[in-house]
């Protein structure tokens, strides 16, 4: 008897989904139209011989709305092949589903609400997502999701599943043989992010290409699995995510998104310009030159002070693309925490994060220097909230 697994893929929105329209623009297909493709897609590989199309979508697709998935990507997992797996997934989509230009905190945490409400009953979740801040939405479910036990992975697409040369199909299908076939491995039970054969960790990627089909990359470790002609897991590569106890996805959801601001230098920059950005900020993303070096002037000193003493949390991130920002500069007299070799994107959303948490601001600068879900190559704090002394909690999450 064959073993089933199952898979909940949840579409979002993005190009993967997308056709032209009378006009010629892309607009954005319904649930149904995209899961008829899929399906379709999915005969031409299921078909045997003699049988209908009718007869294979029959076969395929159970009264409960499950769908197969392509038997043949068994023969890449040697346990699945032998134990005969069967892998079942159902498609589900947000209530409008988005351009990811226009994604929000809120979006991120009505992603997760669904993955976690989904949790018991599926052993591995897909999201189809744009690619333009698919790297912003997998760094937020890292840290939302916490500790997980089940693959989660982002993917999407750069040419819609519908014209001959789409990469969304291969991104699809590589996505869901991860999530499904593959999802017992531990390794794997973490939110990850898909692209062009090569599986990454969700908070340790960038987009780093708009017009080609290689649109991720992962600057400072490798990717966790590449699928070629065969299927490779560096587990020997892998830096080993810390897992604290994670706080509940409500912390995206409060009233007021905090005001985190990125402050990029640049030759020239000013005074009126960094004390532009960082009045009114909650926390401040510096972008700085190489190894965390910025201008050598008073005033910039003064600024970062100032801004401290009114509770800004500032994490101190290189903008160079591949790098690690050292504790060793004079942004760290002016208690900058030091970022290591966290992404911008992981840096934006672990902020946001961690202001939402509910800690005094002595803890959230604890938990920002520390790596949590293996973010960056900061010293992990492991486990970091059952440590944190009585009166530190300004709040309990709900």
């Amino acid at each position: 008897m064959a073993v089933e697994r199952k898979v909940y893929v949840l579409y979002t929105g993005g190009t993967f989904g997308m056709k032209k329209d009378d006009d010629g623009k892309l607009a954005p297909q319904t649930l149904d139209v995209i899961k008829d493709f899929i399906i379709r897609h999915t005969i031409l590989y299921e078909r045997k011989k003699g049988e209908s199309d009718e007869n294979v979508w029959n076969r395929i697709v159970t009264k409960d709305g499950l769908i197969t998935l392509y038997h043949q990507l068994a023969e890449d997992d040697p346990k699945a092949k032998s134990q005969k797996y069967k892998v079942l997934y159902r498609m589900d989509s947000l209530p409008t589903p988005i351009d990811s230009s226009n994604v929000t905190p809120k979006d991120w945490s009505d992603m997760a609400e669904k993955i976690k409400e989904h949790m018991g009953v599926y052993d591995g979740f897909v999201i189809i997502h744009g690619t333009d801040t698919m790297a912003f939405t997998s760094s937020a479910l890292s840290f939302i999701l916490g500790k997980i036990n089940k693959p989660v992975i982002v993917t999407g697409a750069q040419m819609p599943i519908f014209h001959p040369r789409t990469d969304g199909l291969d991104n699809f299908v590589g996505s869901m043989l991860m999530a499904g076939y593959f999802c017992d491995r531990e390794m794997l039970h973490q939110v990850m992010l898909y692209d062009l054969n090569k599986l990454y960790q969700g908070n340790r990627v960038v987009k780093f290409d708009c017009d080609s089909f290689s649109v991720f990359d992962s600057p400072n470790v490798f990717p966790i699995a590449s699928l070629e002609t065969t299927i490779k897991l560096y587990e020997h590569k892998m830096v080993e995510p810390i897992f604290p106890p994670s706080l509940k996805s409500k912390a995206f959801t409060r009233a007021e998104t905090p005001e985190v601001r990125i402050l990029r230098f640049f030759p020239g920059i000013t005074e009126n310009y960094v004390r532009g950005i960082l009045v009114g900020a909650d926390g401040v993303i510096l972008e700085t030159y190489g190894s965390g070096n910025v201008p050598d002037v008073a005033w910039l000193k003064e600024c970062l002070t100032e801004a401290d003493k009114r509770g800004v949390l500032m994490l101190n991130c290189t903008q160079v693309y591949r790098g690690t920002v050292l504790p060793i500069y004079a942004t760290f007299e002016a208690h900058v925490i030091p970022g290591y070799d966290i992404t911008p994107e992981a840096a934006m959303t672990k902020m946001i994060w961690v202001l939402n948490s509910g800690f005094n601001p002595e803890t959230k600068r604890k938990i920002l220097k520390h790596s949590l879900y293996g973010e960056s190559c900061a010293p992990p704090y492991s486990p970091l909230l059952p440590n944190v002394e009585p009166g530190e909690r300004e709040q309990t999450p709900e």
